[in-house]
């Protein structure tokens, strides 16, 4: 397993755990749910976060890019500000709770990515002008 799929496999459960949580005891949990977006925003930009200094020392591949930015950090950028804006709709500006599918939506297919190698973020991602990682 690479250290993106990890990463990827972490937020994505953790995107749908605090979702449940939230849904089922208590709404606090969508903060949980906020932050785990903000970390995948600010990691496409920097390459780092909590969980990737984990897997690092984990010694899982990485794969960079060796100019510009990779799929995977525009995955990343993507992700996050899907899971920031639902989120913050839904706390801050009292959006209807069915806003949060979408986090639902971009959990499972981050989870699913880490199995299959692709979600439509990649896509969207290299239509973005980012570049395939080595």
């Amino acid at each position: 397993m690479t250290l993106n799929a990890a990463l990827r496999l972490l937020a994505g459960s953790v995107i749908l755990i605090s979702l449940a949580l939230g849904a089922y005891f208590n709404p606090a949990w969508y903060y949980l749910t906020g932050f785990v977006g903000l970390n995948l925003f600010q990691s496409g930009f920097t390459k780092w976060c909590p969980a990737m200094a984990v897997f690092r020392l984990l010694n899982l591949k990485e794969q960079t890019c060796n100019t510009g930015m990779s799929v995977h950090q525009g995955v990343h950028i993507i992700t996050g500000t899907l899971v920031l804006i639902t989120v913050a709709a839904y706390i801050f500006f009292a959006a209807p709770q069915w806003v949060l599918y979408i986090t639902a939506i971009v959990g499972v297919s981050l989870l699913q990515s880490t199995f299959t190698g692709w979600c439509p973020a990649f896509t969207v991602a290299s239509l973005l002008g980012f570049k395939k990682a080595a």
